[in-house]
């Protein structure tokens, strides 16, 4: 009995729901001081992030152009050792930008610093993550595995655009 109450105490010290938007599950940081270790099945402390309503995620595949759209998966949330991490499932579909569409690219320095941009600067920062070429996609950005976080219009295109930063 006593061992059960020494396991329980040790995992729910610091427990924290990740993903966007930071703690949406109110866990703290309570507990030891040392790194949690993650449990063998990669165990990120909470259930996995829930997005506001309008909001998906995706993993971009397949770059045409800003004009044309591209290639995505929608992303589910995977738990990794570090954190909930969005990997793109299923079969790909066409995404447009709506004329007017909300572009933001992650600062390299931290989450939720997002810098707006241009289609043309969009399209470029893409297709170089894409093709993993660091000659095309310098600092203040950086590729974080193609994930971002749209809302769209009544006609599907897509309204705002969010980049989604992760170490």
């Amino acid at each position: 009995m006593m061992s059960t109450l020494v396991l329980v105490a040790a995992l729910g010290g610091g427990l924290a729901a990740c993903g966007p938007g930071g703690d949406k599950a109110g866990g703290t940081s309570g507990g030891s001081a040392s790194p949690a270790k993650p449990a063998d099945n990669a165990d990120c402390g909470g259930k996995p992030p829930v997005l506001p309503t309008g909001h998906t995620m995706i993993e971009i595949k397949l770059e045409r152009d800003a004009a044309t759209g591209f290639e995505a998966q929608k992303a589910q949330p995977t738990c990794t050792p570090n954190d909930w991490i969005y990997h793109g499932e299923g079969d790909s579909q066409h995404y447009r930008l709506a004329s007017g569409a909300k572009i933001q690219l992650a600062e390299n320095d931290a989450p939720k610093h997002l810098k707006p941009v241009s289609k043309d600067d969009f399209d470029k920062h893409v297709d170089g993550c894409l093709r993993d070429d660091h000659n095309t996609v310098k600092a203040p950005f950086g590729c974080y595995g193609n994930v971002y976080e749209i809302t769209q219009n009544a006609k599907g295109d897509i309204q705002t655009i969010e980049e989604i930063w992760h170490p």
